[in-house]
C-alpha cells in the first residue's frame, strides 16, 4: 500500500493567488506566490481553525452555531468563482459566499433573513503571513513577527498584520474588515479567542460573551472581528473582506486600499453564477466528540500516587508533584491553566563517549498527542510523524493519536485526568466510566525505538483506532510513504530517493507486539469508505484490554528482513534510563538543611540532565520543533560545560573534533550552526563572537583533561562553496592559530578591539546597519575574546610556550584597550561605534542618546567572569547590576527595551523587529541569568548566587518569584517574560517588571544551552567540585544556611562525599578527610579567598579507605 496525499480541494486559481478548500468547505490554504496566507492546514475531520459564527440572541441565552465547513450544519454549493455555505439555524435562514474578487482581494458575503431575530457574527481566521516554508517550520516564530495594528474607522474596527520580518526581502500584509457593518469587538491571537479552556470544553471560550477588544500579540496568529447585535427584519447582509499584499515596507498607521476593495466588491455584486451542490464527506455515526476524562478525586490521587513531593497548589487545590520515583504528574486542573500545554520530549539512550547516530526521539502532549515528531536521527527530515501544531488541539491529526470505542461510539483521547512525565516515558490516566485507560509513550534503552502501550486498569476490551499522521520527511503532506504489512510487523518507507538525501534507505518498522490488527489510510472514519487525508495511517484493532506498538527506525537498512521485537516492560526500560543518568550526572545528590530547597535541586538535576541531553542529542523543543543542528556557540556552551563538571572527557574530545571539522577552509571561521549528520546544511555566516566558543571550549578541556594529543589530531575543513569536507587536513593546533588570525584581522580603533561583525551572542542586536558590523565593537565579545585567549594560553603554556606568550601579549593588548575606551565614566558600554573621524560614539550606556538604553547586562558579568576587571570595577558591576538590571524575577539583559515603532528597525534587527514580548526580547533571558551566578560565584556573592538559582528553577518558583504564572514545573524555560499585550504595552509601563506588579511567564522550554549551564555552576561555582588535568578543585561559594550541607557525587569512577562547614573561625578553604588536613594547592582568585587543588593519585588513594571529605570554608560576606 502507498500512501500518497492528493489534495481533493475546490480551488479558487486567481492570478499568483490561490483559495483551496477542502470537500467539507473548510479553508486548506490561502497562498499568494509562496506566502502562506492562513496559519494552518485544515482537514476534512477536525475541518480549519477559522470559522463565521451566528449568534442569537433569545433573552439572556446565548446560541452559538458556526457556518462554515465540517462544524456546521451547511449545505455547501460551488460556482466557478465562488463557494457557498447555506441553512438555517434558530429561526434564520444564512447564506455565507466566498468571492474571491482577485488575486490579493478576497469577500466573506453572509446573508441573513429572519423575522423578529436579534443576532451577531463573530468571523475568526488564522493567520501565517510569511513564506510558506516557514509558517510550516515554526508558526510559533512567525507569528511573533506579525505586527497587528487595530484601527477604527467608517466600519469600525480593521485589523492590519504585517509581517515584520523580512520574507526574502518582502514584508507580507493582511488587512480584515468589513466594509458595511460596524465592527464592535476584535481579538488578536487563539488564546484570546478560544481559551486555554477549550483543550477541555473544546468550545470557543468568546462564543458565549464578547471579544476582548485588546490587542495581544503572542504566537497564535487570529484575528477574530464581532458585528454589533443586529435586529433582523426581513434580509440582512454583512460582508467580510481580506486583502493581502506581498510587500508592506512601512508599518501601517491607516486603513489602506479603501478604493479597491470597494472596486473589487463592485467587480462581483453583479455576478450571477450556476452554482453545484458539493456532497460534504459523511463523517461515520459511530465517530463522537472528543473524550475528555473525568478529574480525579482526591482519595484517587492518593490511590494511584503515594509517594509525593514539592506539591503545587493553587486556591487550595492540588495541581501537580513530582514523585520519589522522579516523575511529574500534572492533574487536568492545572492544564487548563495553562497558556503553554504540558509536553515531553523522550529519545533512547545516547552514549556516554561519543556523539551518537540514530537515535529516536518523540514530542508528546498532555491533550493527547502520544507520539509526534517521532524521528531516527535528524530531527527535521527524518521524520516518520507530523508536528504538533498551535497549543490549543484544534487540529488534532497530527502526530499519533488514539480512538477508543465507548457506548458504541469511536472517540478520540484528548484531556487526562493526569499526565505523568519521567525521564524516558509519559503517562496519560484516562476515567472512563467505573475504569481508567492509562496510555504510555516510553523509548527502549537498548535500540532506536519507541513503544505506545495502551492498557486497562480493570481488565476491560476496547476498539481502538491508532492514528498516525505521516511525514516522512521534514513536514506533512509532500512525502508519499509504502506500507509494507507482514506479520505483525508494519514497514514503512519513502517511495522515492532523492540524490541530495543521504539517507534514502531510512525506514521505521511498526510492531504489534501481541494482538490481531487491521491497517487502512483515513477511509474507515468515512461512510463512502473514501479516502481524504493521503498521509494517514490508521490501525485498527478490537476486544483488548492491553496492546503495545513499538516504533523501530531503521537508519541505513534498505532490506525488508525484520527482526520481530517482543513487548518490552517499562520499568526495565526505566530502570536502566535512571542508571544511565545517574552516571551522566555523577550520581549527585545533596542532603542536610534548608530541606525544600536541597530537595528542588535534586529533582531538576533529572530534569535539566534530560533537557541537557535534548538539545545536544537531538536538538529541538516543545516550541521550536525544527532544529536538527548544533549552534556552534550552543553546543561549546552548554553540552559542553555539563560535560566539563561531570567529567565526561571522552565525550566533549569527540565533540571538539566534530566542531573543529566545521570551520571553513576559506575564512577560518565557523558556521552559525551547522548539521553534525550527514546532511551537509550549515550557515555561511556567523556572529561576531562564533570563533570564540570553539577556542574557550578547547581550552576548558585542556585544563581539565591534559589531553594534549588532540592538538595533533589531523582535521578536514568544511568547503565554504558546497559545505562538503574538504580534502585538506591540518592538526587541530593549526586550526586554532588560523582561527586567532581571524580575530586579530578584525582588531579595530586604538589596541585590541575585536568589532562586532555579524552580532553577539543577544542574537536580536543584530545590526541594521550593514556598516556597524566593521565599526562597532561589543565590550562583551571583547571581554569574551580575553577571557578566551587568555585561558587558551594557560593551556598551551607548557606544550607550545612560544605561541602561549603570543596569545598573552594579545590578552595584555586587549585588556588595556578595553579599560582605555570600553569603560567610561566607570561604565563599561554595551557598544562604541567608530566614526570616520575615528571619534567614539558610546552605545548602551548613560552618554548613549540615541536607543535610550543605558546599561547592558552582558559586559558587565563577563568583564568579571574573564577576572579582567578588578575588584573595585567589579563591585561598580555589581552595583550597576542591582540599581537598573536586577528584578524580582531574575536579571535582565538591558535597563530598557529596544524602542519600537511598527516592526521597523533602525539601529538592531530583531529587537525592534519582533511585536511579541517574548524570548530575548522579554530582556530576562534566562541564559544570561546563569551567567550572572556565574559572576556572583566568581566574586564570592554567596547569598545572590544561591537565590538566583531558585528564581530560574520552575519547581515551586512562585516561592522565589511571587508575580509567577503558572508553568509547566519541569522544564527549563529560555525566557521570563512580562505578561505584556505587546510592544507598546511593554514600552510604557515596563518599569512595572520591576516592582513585581505584572505577572511574568515561562518562555520556550527544553532547546537551550541554559540547562547544561544551571547544572554546571551548581556544581562545579556554587559547590565548588571541579576538575582539573589530575586534580580535583574545591572552592565552593555556598551561604552560611547551608552549614552542614552533604554532597554526594563521583570524582574518577569513586564515590566521594563533601560535606560543608561554615565558620567565623576559618580564614580560608581547608579540606579534612578522617580529621586530617589534607595537603593542597591554593588557588588564586582575584576577587575573593579562593578555593585548593588536591592531587588526583592523593584523592584517589584515599578513596579507597574512605569517601567523606570534610570542607572549612570562611563565612562569606553579606550582600
Amino acid at each position: 500500500m502507498t500512501l500518497t496525499h492528493k489534495k481533493d480541494c475546490i480551488t479558487f486559481d486567481k492570478g499568483a493567488g490561490r483559495f483551496s478548500f477542502l470537500p467539507t468547505g473548510d479553508i486548506f490554504e490561502f497562498t499568494y506566490e509562496d506566502f502562506l496566507i492562513n496559519g494552518y492546514w485544515g482537514n476534512c475531520i477536525d475541518g480549519s481553525v477559522n470559522n463565521i459564527y451566528l449568534r442569537v440572541y433569545n433573552g439572556d441565552r446565548i446560541a452559538a452555531y458556526p457556518l462554515l465547513g465540517r462544524q456546521s450544519r451547511s449545505e455547501l454549493l460551488a460556482g466557478r468563482n465562488v463557494l457557498v455555505h447555506r441553512g438555517c439555524v434558530d429561526g434564520i435562514s444564512y447564506k455565507v459566499a466566498f468571492h474571491p474578487a482577485k488575486e490579493d482581494i478576497w469577500f466573506w458575503i453572509v446573508d441573513l433573513s429572519a423575522e423578529n431575530k436579534t443576532a451577531d457574527l463573530i468571523y475568526g481566521q488564522d493567520a501565517g503571513v510569511a513564506l510558506k516554508g516557514g509558517v510550516l517550520t515554526n508558526e510559533l516564530y512567525m507569528s511573533q513577527y506579525l505586527d497587528h495594528m487595530v484601527i477604527k474607522g467608517e466600519n469600525g474596527y480593521t485589523v492590519s498584520s504585517r509581517q515584520n520580518l523580512s520574507q526574502g526581502g518582502r514584508n507580507p500584509y493582511l488587512q480584515q474588515g468589513s466594509l458595511n457593518t460596524e465592527i464592535i469587538g476584535f481579538s488578536t491571537d487563539a488564546t484570546q479567542f478560544f481559551g486555554n479552556e477549550y483543550r477541555k470544553t473544546y468550545i470557543p471560550k468568546v462564543l458565549y460573551s464578547n471579544l476582548p477588544n485588546v490587542n495581544y500579540q503572542f504566537e497564535l496568529a487570529y484575528i477574530a472581528l464581532q458585528t454589533a447585535k443586529m435586529t433582523i427584519n426581513g434580509n440582512k447582509r454583512v460582508v467580510f473582506y481580506g486583502i493581502f499584499k506581498p510587500d508592506q515596507p512601512q508599518p501601517v498607521t491607516e486603513i489602506l486600499y479603501a478604493e479597491e476593495l470597494l472596486r473589487a466588491y463592485k467587480s462581483i455584486q453583479d455576478s450571477c453564477e450556476i452554482l453545484k451542490k458539493v456532497k460534504k464527506p459523511p463523517l461515520k455515526l459511530e465517530f463522537g466528540t472528543p473524550f475528555v476524562s473525568e478529574e480525579f478525586s482526591e482519595n484517587e490521587i492518593c490511590k494511584l500516587f503515594t509517594d509525593r513531593k514539592l506539591e503545587e497548589k493553587a486556591d487550595g487545590k492540588l495541581l501537580s508533584f513530582f514523585t520519589t520515583y522522579h516523575t511529574h504528574v500534572v492533574l487536568q486542573q492545572k492544564e487548563v491553566l495553562v497558556e503553554r500545554p504540558h509536553g515531553h520530549i523522550i529519545c533512547t539512550r545516547p552514549d556516554m563517549r561519543k556523539v551518537s547516530k540514530g537515535l529516536i526521539s518523540s514530542t508528546n502532549y498532555m491533550y493527547g498527542i502520544f507520539h509526534s515528531q517521532l524521528t531516527a536521527g535528524n530531527t527535521s527530515f527524518n521524520k516518520l510523524l507530523s508536528n504538533a501544531r498551535g497549543f490549543l488541539n484544534i487540529i488534532k491529526n497530527s502526530g499519533q493519536r488514539i480512538f477508543v470505542k465507548v457506548n458504541g461510539v469511536y472517540r478520540i483521547l484528548t484531556l487526562p485526568a493526569a499526565y505523568e512525565m519521567g525521564i524516558c516515558f509519559s503517562k496519560w490516566y484516562y476515567k472512563i466510566e467505573d475504569d481508567i485507560i492509562i496510555v504510555t509513550a516510553f523509548v527502549l534503552a537498548d535500540r532506536p525505538a519507541a513503544a505506545l502501550q495502551v492498557s486497562s486498569r480493570n481488565g476491560r476490551k476496547y476498539d481502538f483506532i491508532i492514528t498516525n499522521q505521516l511525514a516522512m520527511g521534514e513536514h506533512e503532506y509532500f512525502h508519499p510513504a509504502n506500507i509494507l504489512n507482514m506479520d505483525g510487523t508494519i514497514l514503512i518507507s519513502k517511495t522515492v530517493k532523492e540524490p541530495w538525501d543521504p539517507y534514502p534507505d531510512l525506514n521505521f518498522a511498526i510492531h504489534a507486539t501481541d494482538f490481531e490488527y487491521k491497517i487502512a489510510d483515513d477511509r474507515i472514519f468515512f461512510a463512502d469508505g473514501k479516502p481524504r487525508n493521503g498521509t494517514m495511517l490508521t490501525i485498527q484493532l478490537s476486544s483488548a484490554e492491553e496492546f503495545q506498538l513499538i516504533i523501530e527506525g531503521r537508519m541505513d537498512r534498505s532490506d525488508s528482513s525484520i527482526e520481530k521485537l517482543s513487548k518490552r516492560r517499562l520499568d526495565k526500560e526505566f530502570k536502566r534510563y535512571a542508571d544511565h543518568y545517574r552516571k551522566l550526572f555523577s550520581k549527585f545528590h545533596l542532603s542536610g538543611p534548608e530541606s525544600e530547597q536541597i530537595e528542588i535541586l535534586n529533582e531538576i538535576i533529572w530534569w535539566y540532565t534530560h533537557d541537557a541531553l535534548i538539545h545536544f542529542a537531538v536538538p529541538h523543543g516543545l516550541e521550536q520543533p525544527g532544529g536538527a543542528a548544533w549552534g556552534t556557540r550552543d553546543v561549546c556552551q552548554g553540552p559542553m560545560e555539563f560535560f566539563l563538571a561531570n567529567g565526561h572527557f571522552d565525550l566533549m574530545r569527540d565533540v571538539l573534533l566534530r566542531v573543529f571539522a566545521h570551520q571553513y577552509l576559506e575564512t577560518k571561521e565557523w558556521p552559525q550552526w551547522f548539521m553534525f549528520d550527514k546532511f551537509n546544511y550549515q550557515a555561511e555566516e556567523c556572529h561576531g563572537d562564533v570563533v570564540f566558543w570553539p577556542l574557550k571550549s578547547l581550552g576548558d578541556y585542556l585544563l581539565a583533561s591534559n589531553d594534549i594529543s588532540i592538538l595533533q589530531e589531523k582535521i578536514p575543513y568544511r568547503l565554504l562553496s558546497s559545505h562538503m569536507v574538504s580534502e585538506e587536513k591540518t592538526t587541530l593546533l593549526q586550526h586554532v592559530k588560523e582561527a586567532v588570525e581571524t580575530i586579530e584581522a578584525r582588531f579595530v580603533g586604538p589596541g585590541a578591539l575585536v568589532n562586532y561583525a555579524g552580532g553577539d551572542w543577544d542574537d536580536t542586536l543584530q545590526p541594521a546597519d550593514p556598516s556597524m558590523k566593521e565599526r562597532l565593537v561589543s565590550a562583551w565579545t571583547v571581554a569574551l575574546a580575553y577571557q578566551t585567549l587568555n585561558q587558551l594560553a594557560k593551556a598551551l603554556d607548557e606544550v607550545e610556550p612560544e605561541y602561549s606568550a603570543k596569545l598573552k601579549g594579545i590578552c595584555s593588548d586587549i585588556r588595556e584597550s578595553f579599560h582605555e575606551v570600553l569603560i567610561k565614566d566607570g561604565i563599561p558600554a554595551g557598544f562604541v561605534y567608530f566614526n570616520d573621524d575615528n571619534t567614539i560614539e558610546y552605545m548602551l550606556h548613560p552618554l548613549d542618546q540615541k536607543t535610550g538604553i543605558k546599561y547592558r547586562l552582558l559586559p558587565l558579568t563577563r568583564s568579571i567572569i574573564a577576572e579582567m576587571v578588578d575588584r573595585e570595577q567589579a563591585e561598580k558591576n555589581v552595583d550597576i547590576i542591582n540599581n537598573h538590571l536586577s528584578f524580582p524575577d531574575g536579571v535582565r539583559l538591558m535597563d530598557r527595551p529596544a524602542r519600537y515603532a511598527g516592526g521597523v528597525s533602525r539601529y538592531f534587527q530583531r529587537a525592534e523587529q519582533a511585536a511579541n514580548v517574548g524570548r530575548e526580547i522579554s530582556l530576562q533571558y534566562v541564559h544570561a541569568h546563569i551567567r550572572y551566578i556565574e559572576a556572583m560565584s566568581k566574586l564570592g556573592k554567596a547569598e545572590k548566587a544561591w537565590e538566583a538559582m531558585f528564581k530560574i528553577n520552575p519547581i515551586l518558583i512562585k516561592k522565589s518569584v511571587p508575580n509567577a504564572e503558572l508553568r509547566q514545573s519541569n522544564t527549563y524555560f529560555s525566557s521570563s517574560e512580562g505578561a505584556y499585550l505587546n510592544r507598546y504595552d511593554y514600552q510604557e509601563y515596563f518599569d512595572k517588571l520591576r516592582d513585581g506588579s505584572i505577572k511574568v511567564k515561562g518562555g520556550w522550554r527544553i532547546y537551550s544551552s541554559g540547562p547544561g549551564l544551571y547544572v554546571r555552576q551548581l556544581v562545579s561555582h556554587l559547590l565548588g567540585i571541579r576538575f582539573a588535568a589530575d586534580s580535583l578543585i574545591i572552592d565552593p561559594v555556598l551561604p552560611d544556611c547551608l552549614d552542614g550541607l552533604r554532597f554526594d557525587f563521583m570524582y574518577s569512577g569513586y564515590d566521594i562525599s563533601f560535606v560543608y562547614h561554615m565558620s567565623s573561625d576559618v580564614q580560608e578553604v581547608s579540606v579534612f578527610f578522617k580529621d586530617h588536613k589534607i595537603q593542597a594547592k591554593k588557588l588564586d582568585n582575584p576577587y575573593r579567598p579562593a578555593g585548593v587543588s588536591i592531587d588526583g593519585d592523593l584523592v584517589r588513594k584515599l578513596l579507597k579507605d574512605h569517601s567523606v571529605f570534610d570542607i572549612y570554608l570562611p563565612l562569606m560576606k553579606q550582600d
